[in-house]
């Protein structure tokens, strides 16, 4: 992959706090014409760093106010039975990241429910109903300090 130089940077900084910016105000932020800001982006889509253009929502006002992690332990190690897992957990509408993590667990997900008796719910009729799991912790958010969606590069 080739390296971005600081123009490219620079309109990576732009884009991870507006998306919705045009290539025609990039232009004119950076002092450039309309068309190389455009070729750049289109660049940094192809090469990779530019994954998806997204709204980040309050999760309250989609009725998501618990939020929990779930620090998860599995009996078995293959490649395949790894696998599975992550396939099933995929398919969970209220895990909204997974990620296999080196440690005393296997893996971490975060939940978003609307309640305790929803994360309940979620935890008996769904989540406890994968196989090949050991045992897991659930750790709840009291409160949001930070959450950041941007990189420097």
């Amino acid at each position: 992959m080739k390296q971005i130089d600081l123009i490219d940077k620079e309109i990576l900084k732009i884009l991870q706090e507006d998306c919705r910016i045009t290539a025609k105000d990039i232009a004119a932020h950076l002092n450039m014409s309309k068309t190389p800001v455009y070729e750049r982006i289109k660049k940094l889509e192809s090469q990779g760093y530019i994954k998806k253009y997204v709204a980040i929502t309050d999760p309250k006002k989609a009725n998501k106010g618990l939020i929990a992690y779930l620090s998860v332990l599995l009996n078995n190690h293959s490649q395949k039975d790894i696998e599975i897992f992550s396939s099933k957990i995929n398919k969970l509408k209220e895990v909204a990241e997974c990620y296999y993590v080196s440690g005393n667990t296997d893996f971490l997900l975060k939940i978003y429910t609307k309640d305790m008796e929803d994360y309940h719910r979620f935890i008996t009729q769904e989540f406890s109903n994968i196989e090949n799991m050991n045992r897991f912790y659930s750790t709840f958010v009291l409160e949001n300090s930070k959450q950041e969606t941007s990189f420097e590069f």
